[in-house]
């Protein structure tokens, strides 16, 4: 038999949250995805791990007794990890992943003034997907990645760089007098979103209510939305730190009550320790990012 970590990474996560719809969002991959690794999973072992009903999943009896063995796994070779991570990493050097929105907006001023602090050490960023930057912090690929991180998850460390929420945007213009909007203000006919299986569309549609998918518009980035919010194609319900990008496009954020929080995130390797580095790009860029977003006058408490 031949388990890989993420395959018994996904299998704890079913085990523990009892549900695949909910494994899926805590480890930021699709349903289908996780299904074909547990389904690999099961092939290799040549038995069924887990009893699938309407209402629950639950562990078969070679699922209980693989539990204890996989958890004892993936925690020692994440600590092996992790230490080798912190042995092979070049001296006065670190790699971050940020989504491209932050990449192309806050982050050179981040940059900037952390040279300032620190000349003597040079950040490489990967600007990928918010799925992407996770799966190279586990590959030990990446020191540390940005984003909003939704679920704890086995093996990542989890530290807040600043509070967030969903916001209403909306062109320039448009929602003329109203200093916040309610959900149900909110037209979904109009609404242009990311992809359904997105994270952060999920969170929208549970406030905003599904439209006819053949009425909204969809986009794959969050830079492509706000683009075409900017263009009047509609409005859009996004996360309030894409205030910082809002020197590139011309649309307003509108607080939505009641507050549906979305906090962004630091995420690094659990079980080895966090470089001092790390600790001071995070805190830079903490600052930078709530001094633009108060700037664009959407930072929402």
């Amino acid at each position: 038999m031949n388990f890989s970590f993420r395959q018994l990474r996904a299998f704890l996560a079913v085990a523990s949250l009892g549900s695949f719809t909910r494994a899926a969002e805590q480890m930021h991959i699709t349903q289908a995805g996780l299904s074909a690794m547990i389904r690999e999973l099961e092939e290799q072992a040549d038995c069924r791990l887990f009893e699938r009903t309407t209402r629950a999943v639950r562990l078969t009896e070679a699922g209980l007794r693989l539990l204890p063995v996989a958890e004892r796994a993936v925690r020692e070779l994440g600590s092996t990890l992790g230490e080798l991570g912190t042995l092979s990493a070049p001296a006065g050097r670190i790699k971050v992943g940020v989504t491209p929105l932050i990449a192309c907006s806050v982050m050179p001023e981040v940059l900037r003034r952390f040279q300032l602090l620190l000349p003597d050490t040079r950040v490489d960023v990967a600007d990928v997907d918010r799925s992407e930057i996770q799966l190279r912090v586990e590959r030990g690929e990446l020191d540390a990645g940005f984003g909003a991180f939704f679920s704890r998850v086995s093996g990542i460390r989890r530290s807040a760089v600043f509070p967030a929420r969903l916001v209403l945007a909306v062109a320039h213009g448009q929602w003329k007098g109203k200093a916040r909007a309610r959900w149900d203000d909110i037209d979904p006919a109009r609404l242009i979103s990311l992809p359904a299986d997105n994270a952060i569309q999920k969170m929208v549609d549970r406030h905003v209510g599904l439209a006819d998918a053949g009425l909204r518009r969809e986009a794959t980035h969050l830079e492509t939305v706000l683009a075409m919010v900017e263009a009047g194609l509609g409005h859009a319900v996004v996360p309030s730190f894409a205030a910082v990008a809002g020197r590139r496009w011309r649309v307003r954020l509108v607080p939505i009550e009641p507050v549906a929080p979305l906090d962004y995130y630091c995420i690094t390797r659990a079980g080895r320790p966090e470089l001092a580095q790390v600790a001071q790009l995070r805190d830079e860029f903490g600052t930078v990012a709530l001094e633009y977003m108060r700037d664009d006058g959407t930072l929402c408490a």
